[in-house]
């Protein structure tokens, strides 16, 4: 094991020591804040890594070309399901298992292979605000209490997650219409169509269910890996460990360490009385911004203290949610895109993704802050 393997586990390891050194009680908060949040991401990355190892995602897909055949029919269905994916399985999932199948809807279909998956990561995160699920920096919102529950969460985000999504699915025709005339892949439908995994599909229906559900949510992707693990045979899965995303976990941990360290030390001080009076739009720029200059993890853990109650918390959260997808290491999401397009041999389109994306982040802010009156 070299010094780069252990870069994060030491990044994580030290911050949460110092946070410990200079204030137990914090640091207890934080890691009481953040365990539900990691063993969520854990359980679900194990559900839909077995989910995706028995090819639902491709039967899913297959399914429907076979159901509709026709190109735009399919493309609508696809961007639905990126819909879906993000807000009951979050945007990390999208980024993770959808990637891959743009670029086999890019062969199949002819697809460009620019605007499909500058689709994909557009709903990744403009999609990422319905459900407290849908992003990590929702379950953080909502273990802060500026919420009363899961079902206020909902109401309050409904109209402006509905905003997100909308900017999200118009620009992705747009980038699309954009990007007609430029020279696309081709290959016949020919690949290989999988069976119907029966156990996953039934896996992944019953999660997303439960996930409606007052059981708390850890608990709910906590017993679908287990589900799924038990339904997989022997022979189709890996050690448990390799499905579990731990550089994302410890990068979430370090980065949130860090935050909260430098807050402890008086950056809340100094958050409150440059946020004091923000209104909801400063905030959201604010979010925005941090979110594309560092992390939107870390971003919302430095801006959280200024606000106050569920409004200006949503607010922090449009900025944050909707904000990071200009730079490249603003959503981790995004980051996970870019590994998915390399490994099926897209490069990743970085000059449309910061060109477009210094549109779509003002224009779905903007529309969701109106729903917010």
């Amino acid at each position: 094991m070299n010094l780069r393997t252990l870069t994060l586990p030491l990044a994580a390891t030290a911050g949460l020591a110092a946070l410990v050194a200079l204030d137990a009680g914090t640091a207890a908060g934080l890691c009481g804040r953040l365990l539900p949040v990691l063993a969520f991401a854990a359980g679900m990355s194990v559900t839909v890594n077995l989910a995706a190892r028995a090819r639902l995602f491709e039967w899913a897909v297959a399914a429907l070309d076979r159901s509709v055949g026709r190109r735009e029919i399919v493309l609508a269905g696809f961007l639905s399901l990126c819909v879906v994916a993000t807000m009951f399985l979050s945007l990390d999932t999208t980024a993770v298992m959808l990637t891959p199948l743009a670029a086999v809807l890019c062969r199949r279909f002819g697809f460009n292979p620019v605007a499909l998956p500058l689709a994909v990561i557009w709903i990744a995160n403009l999609a990422s605000l319905p459900l407290p699920v849908s992003n990590l920096t929702n379950l953080l919102a909502l273990g802060a209490d500026a919420f009363t529950s899961a079902r206020d969460y909902r109401a309050t985000a409904a109209a402006p997650a509905a905003a997100g999504i909308a900017v999200a699915l118009a620009a992705s025709y747009l980038v699309r219409l954009r990007h007609r005339s430029t020279p696309t892949a081709t290959l016949t439908a020919t690949e290989e169509v999988p069976t119907r995994p029966t156990a996953a599909l039934a896996v992944v229906a019953a999660t997303l269910l439960f996930l409606l559900t007052p059981v708390p949510y850890w608990a709910t992707s906590t017993i679908a890996a287990v589900a799924i693990w038990l339904t997989t045979e022997k022979s189709a899965r890996p050690g448990p460990a390799s499905l579990i995303p731990w550089n994302a976990l410890l990068l979430t941990t370090a980065v949130s360490a860090a935050a909260t360290l430098v807050l402890t030390l008086g950056g809340e001080v100094v958050v409150k009385q440059a946020l004091g009076d923000a209104t909801g739009p400063a905030t959201a720029a604010s979010g925005a911004l941090a979110a594309n200059l560092l992390n939107n993890i870390p971003a919302y853990f430095a801006l959280e203290p200024a606000t106050e109650g569920a409004v200006e918390t949503l607010a922090l959260l449009i900025g944050v949610n909707f904000g990071p997808v200009v730079t490249p290491w603003a959503s981790l999401a995004t980051l996970l895109w870019a590994d998915q397009l390399k490994r099926a041999g897209i490069n990743a389109p970085w000059k449309q993704f910061v060109g477009y994306g210094l549109l779509v982040a003002p224009a779905a802010i903007v529309a969701a802050l109106a729903t917010l009156g």
